[in-house]
């Protein structure tokens, strides 16, 4: 299972970004000028990595902490230039089993989290990012099965302001 310090991080991002005013917003002097180099040639790189995990968890449902072992599968995407990327596209599954500590229930989880980055340009000052994540620990012990699902997506428009379009996030126990 995913740290969900990424997540946390992103909704409170949003919901900061979200409550700012316009004396906060960032202007077209606060970023960084940005020359484009229309023959710079784009180019796409991509990247998987399996990593093993061996981790603590502590259920929402009952406050123990389950010791969960297995593996986080990544497929990562950049397209750009050497020096900026305009698109970026991370895909992360992570499958474990546990235990749990306390109640010595038996765990299986699944965790699926994408996120997403575009630019229409170098030189235009908007962008889209978006993240999504959907996890699941199920448990034949009645009580302690939950899933979570989370999603955020937020705008740069032309003008320099930042609009957060969806901020959503929710966590369900399950009998």
């Amino acid at each position: 299972m995913q740290s969900l310090i990424l997540p946390a991080a992103a909704i409170l991002a949003a919901a900061l970004l979200a409550g700012c005013g316009t004396e906060s917003v960032p202007t077209a002097q606060d970023l960084p000028a940005v020359e484009a180099d229309a023959s710079a040639p784009y180019s796409t790189d991509h990247f998987s990595s399996t990593i093993p995990l061996d981790e603590p968890f502590v259920s929402p449902c009952n406050g123990e902490t389950i010791h969960l072992t297995g593996t986080l599968r990544a497929e990562d995407t950049f397209v750009g230039t050497t020096d900026y990327f305009l698109h970026h596209e991370l895909q992360v599954v992570v499958s474990e089993t546990g235990t749990g500590l306390t109640t010595g229930a038996s765990y299986n989880s699944h965790d699926v989290n994408h996120e997403s980055f575009n630019s229409p340009s170098l030189l235009a000052a908007n962008f889209t990012f978006t993240y999504r994540e959907n996890y699941f620990f199920n448990s034949k012990t009645l009580g302690l099965s939950f899933s979570g699902r989370f999603f955020v997506h937020f705008l740069l428009l032309p003008s320099r302001e930042f609009v957060v379009t969806r901020d959503f996030g929710s966590l369900e126990c399950r009998a």
